[in-house]
């Protein structure tokens, strides 16, 4: 097997994890759970003869292990078989969206824009964007000819419904906060108007507010009717899907497949059993125990993203007791032995985080984040239970090994700072619907994997509504992120997300533990293709795996 260079999608941003919280667990291994690498320029902590080769550029280092496409002439026709590690649990692009549902989505859907491997967005399923001097005036120009699935005409009526339709969700619309309207200027002609000056606005594009759906079915939770390359035949909830290619896809000589069967298999083991049965042709999510097995077989190919990838994280919510108090939160990242956990659960694929982007990002900055000083922690706690008494809460958690293990170990560092701390069971799936209620102290999640970080806007920002998932306010983090958001100046937007970086760093509204980029991944036959491939409407590359496992299917092809 050769290592070739992995990429990551143009579809997802993270707006399109909205309400995934467990975005992806990184695969569950059982009783040796992975996870992500964060904090060192280092990277994942492969075999020596499997090391990774960087992409090009500053963030975007990806690596894979296996069938390279090379010059074979791509084939169609076929139908992949495919093992999902989550459910879809329905397709309303104006609210919440689960993984499992976006890794359907994937594939029935072209967004609006598209992210280039230099992480520069360019127009997809739009012709042109183009902004006012201002910023506060964006005219979106449409393909001709475009239809959705239904037959209806991807048009500027179609597009400003869309878009308007999302800023006008209870809850997603929170991530539109600059949108004021979009209007039909003539057929193929969108023009928005923005409250304030936004000049990222074409990076929410390529993620859930860019996804356009046939007008008839906006709001639909039961069906999904897009543009993209495959449409969906069927979806059962708790088994699976089977998408099929769609006969007037805009974009000609795609897709190569003839059909997705999609199958949800919740258990990574059980998924790695139905692959080496030949039951599926690939799965996501494996575990970092075959990851590590599948690098040393030459019949499996292993795609791993080890950048930009999600976090796995502590959410701390600051509205609410012990955590209004910025010395518990900050004695909780003191207790935590991140390393311990990378080297325990991820089999050393991962770094440490200490925030969400990672130091091969062309936007992080260096912060004074609480390092592992187990004697500061108890410091800390023993100060606050002076004045206020003991300490205790719950942590809100799904089920899962990948969860739940290294959750009782962050509580074991917890407990011996003197904390008392519980776990408080959330049904799989509703993680995003219990954050946004607001209705827990702390919360496992994984998400934060936006190429832009003007795609977490959302969920820092103090004007963010429930989608702040921390609730924390502060006028340093919205300051840098309003500079970032504003500004299409690079030197002045890293200004702007240094500011809001060390301001998490200082109100520690989130106990980080490492970035998934080391373990995210796929596994599939050498017969499949394409997984490392995806090419934009005007020919470049784009990233070709989002996170490490949410990727687009319309260049994926079987060797027949």
């Amino acid at each position: 097997m050769r290592r070739i260079i992995g990429t990551w999608v143009a579809v997802l941003l993270s707006l399109a994890l909205l309400a995934a919280g467990c975005g992806d667990d990184g695969g569950d291994s059982g009783t040796t759970p992975t996870d992500p690498p964060d904090d060192s320029s280092e990277g994942a902590d492969l075999p020596e003869d499997n090391t990774g080769e960087g992409l090009e550029g500053e963030q975007l280092t990806s690596a894979g292990e296996g069938g390279d496409s090379g010059d074979l002439e791509p084939q169609y026709g076929g139908t992949l078989k495919w093992a999902l590690n989550r459910d879809g649990t329905g397709f309303d692009t104006t609210g919440a969206v689960a993984p499992g549902s976006i890794r359907l989505i994937n594939a029935m859907n072209d967004s609006l824009v598209g992210v280039t491997r230099e992480g520069e967005w360019v127009p997809n399923l739009a012709e042109s964007l183009t902004p006012s001097d201002d910023f506060l005036t964006w005219t979106i120009t449409l393909r001709p000819g475009v239809t959705f699935h239904d037959g209806e005409p991807v048009d500027a009526a179609a597009v400003s419904a869309n878009l308007n339709a999302f800023k006008a969700g209870p809850v997603v619309g929170f991530a539109f906060k600059p949108f004021v309207e979009a209007v039909a200027a003539d057929e193929l002609t969108v023009e928005v108007t923005m409250s304030e000056p936004w000049a990222a606005f074409p990076f929410s594009l390529q993620g859930q507010p860019g996804w356009m759906v046939s007008p008839e079915t906006i709001g639909n939770n039961d069906t999904f009717v897009g543009t993209g390359p495959f449409m969906l035949e069927n979806w059962e909830t708790g088994t699976g899907a089977t998408v099929v290619a769609y006969p007037d896809y805009w974009r000609d000589g795609f897709p190569y497949l003839d059909a997705i069967e999609f199958t949800f298999v919740p258990e990574q083991d059980v998924r790695r059993l139905a692959f080496e049965g030949e039951d599926v042709d690939g799965y996501n999510s494996p575990g970092d125990t075959d990851i590590l097995d599948f690098l040393d077989d030459d019949e499996v190919d292993v795609w791993i993203g080890d950048a930009a990838g999600n976090e796995m994280a502590y959410i701390l919510n600051t509205s609410v007791e012990p955590f209004t108090d910025v010395r518990v939160r900050r004695a909780l990242a003191y207790a935590v032995d991140r390393q311990v956990i990378v080297d325990t659960f991820r089999s050393g694929l991962t770094i440490p985080a200490s925030g969400p982007l990672a130091p091969d990002s062309r936007w992080y900055a260096e912060t004074d984040y609480p390092g592992y000083d187990p004697e500061m922690a108890k410091a800390l706690i023993d100060e606050v239970e002076a004045e206020t008494g003991p300490i205790s809460f719950e942590i809100s958690s799904e089920a899962g090994a990948s969860f739940i293990e290294v959750t009782e170990l962050v509580m074991d560092f917890w407990r011996d700072a003197g904390v008392d701390v519980s776990i408080k069971d959330v049904a799989l799936g509703q993680s995003a619907a219990t954050n946004i209620s607001g209705a827990y102290q702390a919360f496992a999640w994984i998400q934060f994997s936006s190429i832009d970080p003007d795609g977490d806007y959302t969920f820092f920002h103090s004007g963010s509504g429930p989608l702040n998932w921390s609730r924390l306010q502060n006028d340093k983090i919205d300051e840098g992120l309003d500079i970032g958001r504003t500004s299409d100046d690079p030197e002045e937007r890293l200004r702007g997300y240094t500011l809001f970086q060390e301001g998490l760093a200082e109100d520690v509204p989130i106990v980080w533990i490492d970035h998934f980029a080391g373990i995210e991944a796929n596994v599939a036959r050498p017969y499949v293709h394409g997984i490392e491939e995806a090419i934009l409407p005007d020919g470049q590359e784009a990233f070709a795996m989002v996170a490490g496992s949410f990727m687009g299917w319309g260049d994926i092809w079987i060797e027949q």
